[in-house]
């Protein structure tokens, strides 16, 4: 319109009609920027055609597709069922098969060791035999503790009945041939009832002790009955030798000390744990009546 026919300044550079070059091609030429927009409107029209026609093929090949897969899943199915009637039943067959084999060759393999150990023992009883027919005659077979060992179960019992403010100086060893502990130049069984029940108690809390600190073979617990029996039941001037001392504050201490995490001490015993004591312990009492409370332990 403005190029043929009104005489106008030029509304891309704003050049009045006096002074525009009509007949000079530019970068303005309204003629030419018509033309070109017209060649790509016919250019997009094609290619927008175009473009259709490979969408529409693109939904019918996605159709054909979707109606293929479904065919070869109902054939993937039928085939499947197929596998699994014919195969199920060989494949159950097996699995027992397999079961009973690996039972068998477990019981194999246990009479094999039980065989090999049986063999053994029977060269090891050979070799005893021989060894007691060469030496000749009958020997006495070795009992007891080793020295070491009953000096180190000695000391750590003398620990004990020392933080227990026990009488005396707490001298402790082991005597073989009375198979017991001698404490302060007396046998441990030649004292009074109450104080063979204390010192009894020290022994086993020791060998607790002494076996958790060296690593050997120890259930963890100790049962002790009536540990404490002088002070209800004394025997002689030697339970009556710790009528009013501490010994009784200072035992359940102890075990509260030591022995409240890795070891358990059960003691059976007719008197009352000190009240201080009382709240860090479990304690029940058996009460004889069977209408109150518990009756008894068992």
């Amino acid at each position: 319109m403005f190029a043929y026919v009104q005489q106008a300044p030029c509304p891309l550079c704003g050049a009045p009609p006096e002074t525009q070059h009509v007949v000079e091609a530019c970068d303005g030429d309204v003629a030419a920027i018509v033309q070109a927009a017209s060649a790509e409107i016919l250019k997009i029209t094609r290619l927008r055609v175009e473009l259709a026609d490979t969408v529409a093929e693109l939904h019918s090949e996605t159709s054909k597709l979707i109606k293929d897969l479904d065919a070869k899943n109902d054939e993937y199915d039928l085939i499947d069922s197929e596998i699994q009637e014919i195969v199920a039943q060989q494949v159950g067959d097996m699995r027992v098969a397999f079961s009973v084999l690996v039972e068998k060759r477990a019981s194999v393999q246990k009479a094999i060791e039980l065989y090999t150990r049986v063999t053994r023992l029977e060269e090891r009883k050979l070799a005893l035999l021989q060894e007691g027919e060469q030496i000749g005659g009958r020997h006495q077979v070795a009992t007891g503790i080793p020295t070491a060992v009953a000096h180190s179960l000695s000391m750590k019992v003398s620990t004990i009945l020392k933080a227990w403010d026990f009488p005396g100086d707490c001298h402790v060893h082991f005597d073989k041939v009375l198979s017991d502990f001698v404490i302060d130049g007396k046998p441990r069984g030649s004292r009074g009832k109450g104080l063979r029940a204390i010192t009894h108690a020290a022994v086993s809390i020791g060998l607790l002790e002494y076996c958790q600190e060296y690593g050997l073979s120890h259930p963890g617990f100790v049962v002790l009955d009536s540990p404490l029996l002088a002070y209800f039941k004394p025997e002689g001037a030697d339970d009556l030798a710790l009528q009013g001392t501490d010994l009784k504050e200072r035992f359940y201490n102890y075990l509260v000390e030591h022995h409240a995490a890795e070891s358990q001490v059960i003691i059976i015993e007719n008197q009352h744990p000190p009240s201080c004591v009382e709240d860090q312990l479990a304690m029940t009492v058996f009460t004889g009546n069977p209408n109150e409370g518990r009756f008894g332990l068992l």
